[in-house]
């Protein structure tokens, strides 16, 4: 592959958060189109219609993930030559190597900084024989901060519901309702992967914890534990409150966030 620039890019996850970010940073790179997709299979349609220049991929998704996704795009002649890197939180070196394995030409690890994921970009694009380019140049770094910050208002406004959400959810599982299980680990799931972009770490590893615990309930759905899963559902209703005064806590933080909301979670 010569050193030159890529012109379109298509991104791949299932967090619309982290789709918007990647969106809003890399349109401001001038003469490159991107296009996102929030699935596994959204994404191979997406690259037969528009046969990217490059495909950024997560790795966790639900259904179709990344790795599943790339090698059935290795089946198809027209979109086996297309390169892909992965975007992980996944940071073994055992693990990252597998993913280069497969055929990947790089892996960026989660959470990432929006305003060098050009560069980052550029430079597995070309393999490290380019110097490198600055991910947007400096005039165009403040309006990229810009929207940046209206992005995590975003995040905090939509998290604000979640956590009502995931209160609710939980509640009607301790009645018996197993059928929320999903519902609560992806919801879980997504603010752990946006609470790490937006830089809410205690957010990301609340919601990381409770995505983990329902998970196995999730896995054994088919075949419930009746000793462990009420255990479960209590720790999990105890994180939701702590994601719920993280969320509040990084509300009153956020830029604008007296003139645009009042009130406290649950209050309205």
């Amino acid at each position: 592959m010569s050193t030159r620039d890529f012109q379109s890019v298509l991104y791949v996850d299932d967090d619309a958060d982290i789709c918007s970010v990647v969106q809003a940073t890399l349109r401001l790179i001038p003469g490159l189109h991107v296009q996102t997709a929030h699935s596994g299979e959204r994404a191979i349609d997406l690259a037969y219609e528009l046969r990217p220049d490059l495909v950024l991929m997560d790795v966790m998704m639900p259904g179709l993930d990344g790795p599943s996704t790339f090698k059935r795009m290795r089946e198809s002649a027209l979109l086996a030559h297309i390169p892909v890197i992965f975007m992980t939180a996944k940071v073994l070196p055992a693990e990252i190597c597998q993913f280069l394995q497969l055929g990947a030409i790089g892996v960026i690890v989660k959470p990432f900084d929006p305003l060098k994921l050009y560069g980052e970009l550029y430079d597995l694009w070309n393999k490290g024989d380019a110097a490198g380019q600055s991910s947007i140049a400096c005039g165009g770094q403040a309006k990229a901060q810009a929207q940046i910050d209206s992005l995590t208002i975003t995040f905090l406004q939509r998290a604000r519901t979640d956590v009502i959400n995931l209160a609710n959810m939980i509640e009607h599982a301790q009645n018996g309702d197993r059928s929320v299980f999903e519902e609560i680990e992806r919801v879980s799931h997504s603010l752990h992967g946006a609470g790490a972009m937006f830089g809410f770490p205690k957010i990301s590893d609340l919601g990381g914890t409770m995505a983990r615990l329902v998970g196995g309930l999730v896995a054994s759905v088919e075949a419930p534990d009746p000793a462990r899963e009420p255990a479960v559902l209590r720790q999990s209703l105890e994180f939701s409150q702590q994601l719920a005064q993280e969320v509040e806590a990084a509300w009153q933080t956020a830029p604008q966030s007296d003139a645009m909301f009042q009130g406290p979670i649950g209050a309205r």
